[in-house]
Protein backbone atom coordinates (compact mmCIF):
# COMPACT_ATOMS: atom_id res chain seq x y z
CA UNK A 1 0.00 0.00 0.00
CA UNK A 2 0.98 3.36 -0.88
CA UNK A 3 2.84 5.26 2.53
CA UNK A 4 1.20 8.36 2.11
CA UNK A 5 -1.83 10.72 3.22
CA UNK A 6 -3.71 10.15 0.55
CA UNK A 7 -4.79 6.44 2.30
CA UNK A 8 -8.07 5.47 1.14
CA UNK A 9 -6.89 7.12 -2.77
CA UNK A 10 -3.94 4.93 -2.60
CA UNK A 11 -5.28 1.41 -1.75
CA UNK A 12 -8.06 1.89 -3.93
CA UNK A 13 -5.83 1.96 -6.83
CA UNK A 14 -3.97 -1.03 -5.04
CA UNK A 15 -7.25 -2.61 -5.49
CA UNK A 16 -7.96 -1.59 -8.96
CA UNK A 17 -4.35 -2.05 -10.48
CA UNK A 18 -4.73 -5.61 -8.46
CA UNK A 19 -7.97 -6.86 -10.08
CA UNK A 20 -6.58 -6.52 -13.52
CA UNK A 21 -9.66 -3.80 -14.03
CA UNK A 22 -7.42 -0.93 -15.62
CA UNK A 23 -7.66 -2.61 -19.03
CA UNK A 24 -11.14 -3.05 -18.62
CA UNK A 25 -11.49 0.74 -17.74
CA UNK A 26 -8.92 2.08 -20.33
CA UNK A 27 -11.14 0.06 -22.68
CA UNK A 28 -8.23 -1.75 -24.55
CA UNK A 29 -10.60 -4.90 -25.75
CA UNK A 30 -13.26 -2.87 -27.60
CA UNK A 31 -10.44 -0.27 -29.15
CA UNK A 32 -8.31 -2.99 -30.33
CA UNK A 33 -9.17 -3.25 -33.54
CA UNK A 34 -8.49 0.71 -33.53
CA UNK A 35 -5.43 0.62 -32.18
CA UNK A 36 -2.70 1.33 -34.83
CA UNK A 37 0.74 1.36 -32.65
CA UNK A 38 0.71 -1.11 -29.90
CA UNK A 39 3.98 0.01 -28.85
CA UNK A 40 2.07 3.45 -28.02
CA UNK A 41 -0.39 1.91 -25.96
CA UNK A 42 2.58 -0.06 -23.80
CA UNK A 43 3.99 3.64 -23.06
CA UNK A 44 0.99 4.64 -21.81
CA UNK A 45 -0.16 1.76 -19.48
CA UNK A 46 2.65 2.30 -17.08
CA UNK A 47 2.20 6.67 -17.06
CA UNK A 48 -1.66 6.29 -16.05
CA UNK A 49 -0.88 3.73 -13.12
CA UNK A 50 2.30 6.64 -12.13
CA UNK A 51 -0.14 9.52 -12.20
CA UNK A 52 -1.04 7.91 -9.03
CA UNK A 53 2.39 7.67 -7.46
CA UNK A 54 3.23 8.70 -3.85
CA UNK A 55 4.82 11.65 -4.76
CA UNK A 56 3.34 14.36 -6.56
CA UNK A 57 6.99 14.67 -8.46
CA UNK A 58 6.32 11.41 -10.29
CA UNK A 59 2.78 12.24 -10.47
CA UNK A 60 3.87 15.14 -12.07
CA UNK A 61 6.43 13.89 -14.48
CA UNK A 62 3.65 11.41 -15.74
CA UNK A 63 1.33 13.62 -16.60
CA UNK A 64 3.93 15.34 -18.79
CA UNK A 65 5.33 12.41 -20.39
CA UNK A 66 1.80 11.46 -21.58
CA UNK A 67 1.89 14.71 -22.82
CA UNK A 68 4.79 14.55 -24.39
CA UNK A 69 3.65 11.47 -26.45
CA UNK A 70 0.92 12.89 -28.36
CA UNK A 71 1.80 14.78 -31.30
CA UNK A 72 1.90 18.65 -31.24
CA UNK A 73 1.59 19.13 -35.46
CA UNK A 74 -0.69 16.59 -36.28
CA UNK A 75 -4.41 16.19 -35.23
CA UNK A 76 -4.61 12.23 -36.34
CA UNK A 77 -1.57 11.39 -34.57
CA UNK A 78 -3.05 13.17 -31.32
CA UNK A 79 -6.83 11.55 -32.31
CA UNK A 80 -4.83 8.02 -31.65
CA UNK A 81 -3.38 8.78 -28.93
CA UNK A 82 -6.63 9.65 -27.22
CA UNK A 83 -8.46 6.41 -28.66
CA UNK A 84 -5.83 4.64 -26.21
CA UNK A 85 -5.47 6.82 -23.39
CA UNK A 86 -8.05 5.82 -20.69
CA UNK A 87 -11.35 7.91 -20.03
CA UNK A 88 -12.04 9.22 -16.67
CA UNK A 89 -14.03 6.81 -14.52
CA UNK A 90 -15.68 6.67 -11.41
CA UNK A 91 -13.97 3.66 -10.56
CA UNK A 92 -10.09 5.41 -11.16
CA UNK A 93 -8.59 7.14 -8.05
CA UNK A 94 -9.45 11.24 -7.32
CA UNK A 95 -5.83 12.22 -8.91
CA UNK A 96 -5.87 9.94 -11.54
CA UNK A 97 -8.84 10.70 -13.04
CA UNK A 98 -8.22 14.31 -12.98
CA UNK A 99 -5.10 14.07 -14.18
CA UNK A 100 -6.34 12.20 -17.47
CA UNK A 101 -9.24 14.61 -17.96
CA UNK A 102 -6.71 17.36 -17.65
CA UNK A 103 -4.66 15.65 -20.70
CA UNK A 104 -7.44 15.16 -22.45
CA UNK A 105 -8.77 18.78 -22.71
CA UNK A 106 -5.44 19.59 -23.49
CA UNK A 107 -4.85 17.26 -26.50
CA UNK A 108 -8.57 18.58 -27.78
CA UNK A 109 -7.40 22.09 -27.61
CA UNK A 110 -4.20 20.96 -29.72
CA UNK A 111 -6.25 19.43 -31.68
CA UNK A 112 -8.80 22.16 -32.34
CA UNK A 113 -5.98 24.87 -32.72
CA UNK A 114 -3.83 22.33 -35.40
CA UNK A 115 -7.48 22.28 -37.52
CA UNK A 116 -7.36 26.07 -38.01
CA UNK A 117 -3.48 26.66 -39.04
CA UNK A 118 -3.26 26.90 -42.96
CA UNK A 119 -3.29 24.35 -45.22
CA UNK A 120 -0.36 23.91 -47.86
CA UNK A 121 -0.13 23.45 -51.24
CA UNK A 122 1.93 22.27 -54.00
CA UNK A 123 1.56 22.37 -57.52
CA UNK A 124 3.74 22.43 -60.70
CA UNK A 125 1.05 23.83 -63.39
CA UNK A 126 2.38 23.93 -67.22
CA UNK A 127 -0.35 24.73 -68.85
CA UNK A 128 -3.29 23.36 -66.86
CA UNK A 129 -6.41 23.27 -67.35
CA UNK A 130 -8.11 25.44 -64.53
CA UNK A 131 -10.69 22.41 -63.52
CA UNK A 132 -7.48 20.01 -62.61
CA UNK A 133 -5.92 22.77 -60.90
CA UNK A 134 -8.80 23.31 -58.43
CA UNK A 135 -9.01 19.52 -58.25
CA UNK A 136 -5.57 19.79 -57.02
CA UNK A 137 -6.68 22.23 -54.42
CA UNK A 138 -9.42 20.58 -53.29
CA UNK A 139 -7.23 17.23 -53.39
CA UNK A 140 -4.13 18.82 -51.33
CA UNK A 141 -6.13 21.02 -48.83
CA UNK A 142 -9.57 19.92 -48.58
CA UNK A 143 -10.91 23.26 -49.89
CA UNK A 144 -13.09 23.61 -52.75
CA UNK A 145 -13.05 26.04 -55.39
CA UNK A 146 -15.60 25.56 -58.26
CA UNK A 147 -15.76 27.53 -61.89
CA UNK A 148 -18.55 29.93 -61.52
CA UNK A 149 -17.76 31.89 -64.88
CA UNK A 150 -20.95 30.15 -66.19
CA UNK A 151 -23.60 31.24 -63.32
CA UNK A 152 -21.55 35.16 -63.73
CA UNK A 153 -22.50 34.73 -67.37
CA UNK A 154 -19.11 35.13 -68.35
CA UNK A 155 -17.18 32.91 -70.86
CA UNK A 156 -16.65 29.64 -69.71
CA UNK A 157 -13.40 28.93 -72.08
CA UNK A 158 -11.04 26.17 -71.08
CA UNK A 159 -8.29 28.08 -69.26
CA UNK A 160 -4.68 26.97 -68.97
CA UNK A 161 -2.69 27.88 -65.98
CA UNK A 162 0.92 27.89 -65.31
CA UNK A 163 1.96 28.37 -62.16
CA UNK A 164 5.03 26.79 -59.71
CA UNK A 165 3.90 26.57 -55.80
CA UNK A 166 6.05 24.80 -53.28
CA UNK A 167 4.81 24.14 -50.06
CA UNK A 168 3.16 27.50 -49.74
CA UNK A 169 -0.14 28.61 -47.77
CA UNK A 170 -3.42 28.61 -48.97
CA UNK A 171 -3.81 32.24 -49.65
CA UNK A 172 -0.80 33.09 -50.68
CA UNK A 173 -0.48 29.76 -53.14
CA UNK A 174 -4.89 30.70 -54.55
CA UNK A 175 -3.73 34.15 -55.26
CA UNK A 176 -0.71 33.30 -57.23
CA UNK A 177 -3.04 30.89 -59.06
CA UNK A 178 -5.66 33.16 -59.90
CA UNK A 179 -3.21 36.11 -60.81
CA UNK A 180 -1.39 33.68 -63.45
CA UNK A 181 -5.20 32.90 -64.76
CA UNK A 182 -6.70 36.07 -64.45
CA UNK A 183 -9.11 35.18 -62.41
CA UNK A 184 -10.59 36.44 -58.89
CA UNK A 185 -13.18 34.73 -56.24
CA UNK A 186 -17.05 35.72 -55.72
CA UNK A 187 -16.93 34.63 -51.35
CA UNK A 188 -20.56 34.67 -51.51
CA UNK A 189 -21.65 31.71 -53.34
CA UNK A 190 -23.59 30.12 -50.40
CA UNK A 191 -22.31 26.65 -51.29
CA UNK A 192 -19.40 24.82 -49.45
CA UNK A 193 -16.97 26.01 -52.03
CA UNK A 194 -15.14 29.61 -53.04
CA UNK A 195 -16.71 30.48 -56.70
CA UNK A 196 -14.14 31.44 -59.36
CA UNK A 197 -15.28 34.27 -61.75
CA UNK A 198 -13.64 36.03 -64.41
CA UNK A 199 -11.29 38.87 -62.82
CA UNK A 200 -12.01 42.76 -64.00
CA UNK A 201 -9.79 43.67 -66.42
CA UNK A 202 -8.78 46.61 -64.16
CA UNK A 203 -8.20 45.19 -61.17
CA UNK A 204 -5.39 45.00 -59.39
CA UNK A 205 -2.92 41.60 -58.83
CA UNK A 206 -4.57 40.01 -55.44
CA UNK A 207 -1.39 39.37 -54.41
CA UNK A 208 -0.24 42.78 -53.91
CA UNK A 209 -3.69 43.80 -52.18
CA UNK A 210 -4.00 41.39 -48.82
CA UNK A 211 -2.59 40.31 -45.82
CA UNK A 212 -2.43 37.17 -44.68
CA UNK A 213 -2.77 35.66 -41.79
CA UNK A 214 -2.60 31.33 -41.64
CA UNK A 215 -6.11 30.47 -43.04
CA UNK A 216 -7.28 33.95 -43.04
CA UNK A 217 -6.83 36.88 -45.55
CA UNK A 218 -7.53 40.31 -44.82
CA UNK A 219 -7.75 42.89 -47.62
CA UNK A 220 -8.90 46.49 -47.52
CA UNK A 221 -11.21 47.26 -50.28
CA UNK A 222 -13.18 50.34 -49.56
CA UNK A 223 -12.52 54.02 -47.95
CA UNK A 224 -14.57 56.79 -47.68
CA UNK A 225 -13.55 59.70 -46.03
CA UNK A 226 -16.74 62.42 -44.48
CA UNK A 227 -16.49 65.86 -43.86
CA UNK A 228 -19.19 67.48 -42.06
CA UNK A 229 -19.46 71.52 -43.07
CA UNK A 230 -22.10 72.04 -40.68
CA UNK A 231 -20.77 69.97 -37.26
CA UNK A 232 -17.04 69.65 -38.13
CA UNK A 233 -16.65 67.10 -35.03
CA UNK A 234 -18.79 64.85 -36.79
CA UNK A 235 -16.28 64.45 -40.02
CA UNK A 236 -14.50 60.94 -40.43
CA UNK A 237 -13.28 58.42 -42.75
CA UNK A 238 -13.84 54.69 -42.79
CA UNK A 239 -11.84 51.81 -43.53
CA UNK A 240 -13.99 48.46 -45.28
CA UNK A 241 -11.86 45.32 -44.44
CA UNK A 242 -12.87 42.38 -46.40
CA UNK A 243 -11.57 39.07 -44.26
CA UNK A 244 -11.87 35.84 -45.85
CA UNK A 245 -10.82 32.44 -44.46
CA UNK A 246 -10.34 29.04 -46.37
CA UNK A 247 -13.43 27.59 -47.13
CA UNK A 248 -13.13 24.42 -45.31
CA UNK A 249 -13.44 26.87 -42.02
CA UNK A 250 -16.69 27.77 -40.77
CA UNK A 251 -16.24 30.95 -38.46
CA UNK A 252 -18.56 31.81 -36.06
CA UNK A 253 -17.92 35.16 -35.32
CA UNK A 254 -15.11 37.74 -35.49
CA UNK A 255 -14.04 40.61 -32.61
CA UNK A 256 -11.85 43.74 -33.38
CA UNK A 257 -11.22 45.32 -30.63
CA UNK A 258 -10.23 49.11 -31.45
CA UNK A 259 -7.21 49.31 -29.05
CA UNK A 260 -5.95 46.44 -31.29
CA UNK A 261 -5.41 48.39 -34.25
CA UNK A 262 -2.59 50.84 -34.98
CA UNK A 263 -2.53 53.17 -38.26
CA UNK A 264 0.25 55.27 -39.50
CA UNK A 265 0.10 58.22 -42.32
CA UNK A 266 2.64 58.74 -45.06
CA UNK A 267 3.39 62.02 -43.27
CA UNK A 268 4.69 59.64 -39.80
CA UNK A 269 1.60 60.88 -38.09
CA UNK A 270 -0.55 58.44 -36.13
CA UNK A 271 -4.37 58.24 -37.07
CA UNK A 272 -6.54 58.00 -34.25
CA UNK A 273 -9.34 55.71 -34.44
CA UNK A 274 -13.05 57.55 -33.61
CA UNK A 275 -13.61 55.59 -30.63
CA UNK A 276 -10.88 53.38 -29.29
CA UNK A 277 -12.58 52.06 -26.95
CA UNK A 278 -15.23 50.31 -29.49
CA UNK A 279 -15.40 46.74 -30.35
CA UNK A 280 -16.31 45.25 -33.61
CA UNK A 281 -18.11 41.89 -33.65
CA UNK A 282 -19.59 40.47 -36.95
CA UNK A 283 -21.16 37.37 -36.76
CA UNK A 284 -21.10 35.33 -39.59
CA UNK A 285 -23.68 34.58 -42.16
CA UNK A 286 -23.76 30.96 -42.95
CA UNK A 287 -22.52 29.94 -46.76
CA UNK A 288 -19.81 32.97 -46.93
CA UNK A 289 -16.30 32.54 -47.05
CA UNK A 290 -15.89 36.10 -45.92
CA UNK A 291 -16.96 39.13 -44.46
CA UNK A 292 -16.60 42.85 -44.30
CA UNK A 293 -15.17 44.96 -41.15
CA UNK A 294 -15.38 48.83 -41.05
CA UNK A 295 -12.91 50.68 -39.32
CA UNK A 296 -14.02 54.65 -38.21
CA UNK A 297 -11.67 56.53 -38.30
CA UNK A 298 -10.68 60.63 -37.60
CA UNK A 299 -10.55 62.22 -40.36
CA UNK A 300 -6.40 62.98 -41.64
CA UNK A 301 -4.96 66.25 -42.27
CA UNK A 302 -5.43 66.46 -46.65
CA UNK A 303 -1.31 66.65 -46.32
CA UNK A 304 -1.71 62.85 -45.36
CA UNK A 305 -2.19 61.07 -48.95
CA UNK A 306 -2.20 57.61 -48.35
CA UNK A 307 -1.93 55.37 -44.97
CA UNK A 308 1.33 53.46 -45.00
CA UNK A 309 1.15 51.38 -42.47
CA UNK A 310 -2.64 49.89 -41.07
CA UNK A 311 -1.67 47.17 -38.49
CA UNK A 312 -4.31 44.94 -36.34
CA UNK A 313 -4.75 42.49 -34.52
CA UNK A 314 -8.43 40.28 -34.22
CA UNK A 315 -10.01 37.55 -33.16
CA UNK A 316 -12.10 34.71 -34.71
CA UNK A 317 -14.58 32.28 -33.00
CA UNK A 318 -13.58 29.23 -35.05
CA UNK A 319 -15.04 25.23 -34.75
CA UNK A 320 -12.24 22.91 -34.57
CA UNK A 321 -11.72 19.44 -36.06
CA UNK A 322 -14.76 17.67 -36.87
CA UNK A 323 -15.93 14.31 -34.92
CA UNK A 324 -18.41 12.22 -36.05
CA UNK A 325 -20.85 10.32 -33.79
CA UNK A 326 -22.67 7.21 -34.76
CA UNK A 327 -26.01 5.82 -33.32
CA UNK A 328 -27.27 2.22 -34.53
CA UNK A 329 -30.33 0.56 -32.59
CA UNK A 330 -32.66 3.14 -33.28
CA UNK A 331 -35.72 1.31 -32.97
CA UNK A 332 -34.90 0.12 -29.48
CA UNK A 333 -35.73 3.66 -28.16
CA UNK A 334 -33.54 4.01 -25.91
CA UNK A 335 -31.46 6.93 -23.92
CA UNK A 336 -27.97 6.77 -25.55
CA UNK A 337 -24.92 9.19 -24.93
CA UNK A 338 -21.89 9.13 -26.66
CA UNK A 339 -18.56 11.97 -25.79
CA UNK A 340 -15.59 12.81 -28.03
CA UNK A 341 -13.70 15.89 -27.47
CA UNK A 342 -15.49 18.46 -25.57
CA UNK A 343 -18.77 17.60 -26.99
CA UNK A 344 -21.41 15.27 -25.61
CA UNK A 345 -24.45 14.05 -28.10
CA UNK A 346 -27.69 12.54 -26.43
CA UNK A 347 -30.08 10.19 -28.38
CA UNK A 348 -32.84 11.13 -26.02
CA UNK A 349 -35.95 8.99 -28.36
CA UNK A 350 -36.28 7.87 -31.53
CA UNK A 351 -40.01 7.67 -32.27
CA UNK A 352 -42.46 7.77 -35.08
CA UNK A 353 -45.15 10.78 -35.38
CA UNK A 354 -47.74 9.95 -38.33
CA UNK A 355 -45.62 9.75 -41.71
CA UNK A 356 -41.75 10.77 -39.44
CA UNK A 357 -39.50 9.63 -37.93
CA UNK A 358 -38.11 11.99 -35.37
CA UNK A 359 -34.93 12.16 -33.57
CA UNK A 360 -34.78 13.47 -30.60
CA UNK A 361 -31.34 14.82 -29.48
CA UNK A 362 -29.40 17.13 -27.52
CA UNK A 363 -25.55 18.54 -28.38
CA UNK A 364 -24.00 19.49 -24.73
CA UNK A 365 -20.82 21.93 -25.09
CA UNK A 366 -17.79 22.60 -23.03
CA UNK A 367 -15.78 25.67 -22.71
CA UNK A 368 -17.06 29.69 -22.50
CA UNK A 369 -15.89 30.09 -26.44
CA UNK A 370 -18.81 27.61 -27.41
CA UNK A 371 -21.85 29.26 -25.03
CA UNK A 372 -24.85 28.03 -27.32
CA UNK A 373 -26.98 31.41 -25.73
CA UNK A 374 -25.14 34.03 -27.90
CA UNK A 375 -23.39 31.60 -30.65
CA UNK A 376 -25.53 29.27 -31.66
CA UNK A 377 -25.83 29.51 -35.68
CA UNK A 378 -22.76 26.82 -35.70
CA UNK A 379 -24.98 24.25 -34.83
CA UNK A 380 -27.53 24.24 -37.16
CA UNK A 381 -25.10 23.65 -39.82
CA UNK A 382 -23.67 20.20 -38.75
CA UNK A 383 -24.65 17.55 -40.65
CA UNK A 384 -26.75 14.88 -39.68
CA UNK A 385 -28.53 11.87 -42.24
CA UNK A 386 -29.54 8.51 -41.64
CA UNK A 387 -27.95 5.47 -43.32
CA UNK A 388 -29.52 2.43 -44.24
CA UNK A 389 -27.86 -0.98 -44.22
CA UNK A 390 -26.25 -0.78 -47.52
CA UNK A 391 -24.89 2.49 -46.71
CA UNK A 392 -27.18 4.96 -48.74
CA UNK A 393 -27.60 8.51 -47.16
CA UNK A 394 -30.85 9.53 -45.90
CA UNK A 395 -31.14 13.34 -45.58
CA UNK A 396 -33.36 14.94 -42.90
CA UNK A 397 -36.62 16.83 -44.13
CA UNK A 398 -36.30 18.99 -41.48
CA UNK A 399 -35.72 20.02 -37.56
CA UNK A 400 -37.13 22.20 -34.47
CA UNK A 401 -34.93 23.46 -31.77
CA UNK A 402 -36.75 21.91 -28.55
CA UNK A 403 -34.20 22.98 -25.63
CA UNK A 404 -31.95 26.18 -25.56
CA UNK A 405 -29.07 26.74 -22.83
CA UNK A 406 -25.78 28.21 -22.26
CA UNK A 407 -24.08 25.05 -22.96
CA UNK A 408 -26.96 22.88 -24.70
CA UNK A 409 -29.32 22.55 -26.86
CA UNK A 410 -32.00 19.87 -28.00
CA UNK A 411 -33.21 19.52 -31.41
CA UNK A 412 -35.46 17.24 -33.01
CA UNK A 413 -34.64 15.89 -36.65
CA UNK A 414 -37.55 14.56 -39.04
CA UNK A 415 -36.76 11.74 -41.42
CA UNK A 416 -39.30 10.52 -44.37
CA UNK A 417 -38.52 6.65 -44.61
CA UNK A 418 -40.51 4.29 -46.59
CA UNK A 419 -39.49 1.60 -44.14
CA UNK A 420 -39.09 1.08 -40.27
CA UNK A 421 -36.55 2.79 -38.74
CA UNK A 422 -34.91 -0.20 -37.72
CA UNK A 423 -31.25 -1.29 -39.64
CA UNK A 424 -30.89 2.52 -39.99
CA UNK A 425 -28.06 4.14 -38.23
CA UNK A 426 -28.20 7.59 -37.76
CA UNK A 427 -25.26 10.11 -38.16
CA UNK A 428 -24.11 13.14 -36.58
CA UNK A 429 -21.33 15.76 -37.11
CA UNK A 430 -20.02 18.81 -34.76
CA UNK A 431 -17.20 20.43 -34.19
CA UNK A 432 -15.10 18.95 -30.68
CA UNK A 433 -14.38 22.61 -29.97
CA UNK A 434 -14.81 25.89 -30.72
CA UNK A 435 -11.31 27.86 -30.24
CA UNK A 436 -10.87 31.47 -30.30
CA UNK A 437 -8.10 32.55 -32.75
CA UNK A 438 -5.72 35.96 -32.93
CA UNK A 439 -5.74 37.07 -36.67
CA UNK A 440 -2.60 39.65 -36.91
CA UNK A 441 -2.39 41.79 -39.75
CA UNK A 442 -0.56 44.61 -41.75
CA UNK A 443 -1.43 46.61 -44.70
CA UNK A 444 0.51 48.88 -46.34
CA UNK A 445 -0.11 51.91 -48.59
CA UNK A 446 -3.55 52.39 -48.63
CA UNK A 447 -4.33 55.55 -50.72
CA UNK A 448 -6.77 57.80 -49.48
CA UNK A 449 -9.55 59.51 -51.47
Amino acid sequence: MHGDCRGFAGSRWLVWAMCGLIFALIGVGSLRAEQTDPALAERIAPLVRQLNADRAARRDAAEQALLALASRDNAAACDAFLRQLPKPAEQMPDEVRLRLARIRRQMETRQARLAVTASKLSLNAQGMDLDQVLDQVYAQTGNRLTDYREQFGQDAQPRAVTAKIVDQDFWPAIDKLLDAAQMDLYPYSGKESLAVVQREASAAPRARRASYAGPFRVEAVNVVARRALRTPDQSGMQIELEIAWEPRLRPIALSQPAGAIEIIGDDGSKIPLANPQAVLDVEIQPGSHATELTIPLGLPPRSVLKLSQFKGQLSALVPGRIVEFRFSHLDQGQRVEQQRGGVTVIVDSVRKNQALWEVHMRLQVQGDEAALESHRGWVFQNLCYLLNSNGEVVDHAGYETTLQAEHEIGLAYFFELPDDIAGYTWVYRTPAAIVRVPVSYELTDIALP
